[in-house]
């Protein structure tokens, strides 16, 4: 018995302790820094601030404080866009008619009106906020190791400061185009639909065509995509009252359809 104790105690005491080999806790690095096979960078989707703070460890109260800032982002662009919807009607008649300078410079000012100082990372400054500091260097540290990657797959990793500068301006810009056009399917592209719709089914002159769309624009501006069932009403009566005879009775015709299907 003896000697059965001291062979298992020599086994317990030869046995590596995997703790003390392990070696010391690296921490975790976090990073939305992302490439392909062939070492190609790859954006995130959406807004980098927004795929950032998805990595943090925050508590539930604070990760529904800091989801409702990046909901209001994207909604405070929806409603921009009806508040210039003028300047969105003139980008896309600028843009059909082939002037896209013209196009480039609206969507500018829409830049600048919307972000004064713009900013790359316009949802820094009101998360900062509800994360704390350790949270907040965080997320930064993952946004500029984001920012100079996609820089760098853009220009070039020996580029200087200043065309890092000017590269980052470019992308911020392109970055708002792309929350514009987000913006724009959640807002707008339903009431352009609906137009088309009725062009088709109307076959309006031009002049009706164009009276027609300054109707939903207006009725756009006013509702503010909160249009009761008695403005829609109006709006269809406004467009109704418009037309000649013939093309009353084709809305109508579309409008029993729209209501009853056929089948």
């Amino acid at each position: 018995m003896l000697t059965a104790l001291i062979v298992a105690a020599c086994t317990v005491a030869a046995q590596p302790d995997a703790d003390a080999l392990r070696g010391p806790d690296v921490p975790e690095h976090k990073t939305i820094v992302r490439y392909g096979m062939n070492d190609d960078f790859r954006r995130v989707e959406g807004r980098p601030e927004a795929v950032a703070l998805q990595l943090l460890d925050l508590d539930p109260e604070t990760r529904e404080h800091a989801n409702t800032i990046v909901e209001q982002r994207a909604a405070d662009v929806a409603v921009m866009l009806v508040d210039r919807i003028d300047t969105i009607r003139e980008m896309t008649d600028e843009s059909l008619a082939g002037n896209a300078d013209r196009a480039a410079e609206l969507m500018r000012e829409l830049y600048i009106g919307f972000q004064p100082d713009q900013a790359r990372d316009p949802l820094l400054a009101p998360l900062a906020g509800v994360l704390d500091d350790e949270q907040l260097a965080e997320l930064e540290r993952m946004l500029d190791e984001y920012w100079s990657a996609w820089v760098a797959s853009e220009i070039g990793a020996t580029a200087t400061d200043e065309q890092r500068a000017q590269g980052e301006r470019r992308l911020a810009f392109q970055l708002f185009q792309e929350e514009v056009r987000r913006g724009y399917e959640v807002s707008l592209r339903r009431y352009k639909q609906a137009m088309d719709a009725v062009y088709e089914a109307v076959q309006p002159t031009d002049e009706q065509r164009a009276g027609i769309r300054g109707i939903i624009i207006e009725h756009i501006k006013t509702t503010r995509l909160k249009a009761t069932p008695a403005q829609r009403r109006e709006t269809m009566m406004q467009i109704y009252r418009l037309l000649d005879d013939e093309r009353r009775e084709k809305l109508f015709a579309y409008m029993t359809r729209v209501v009853i299907p056929d089948g």
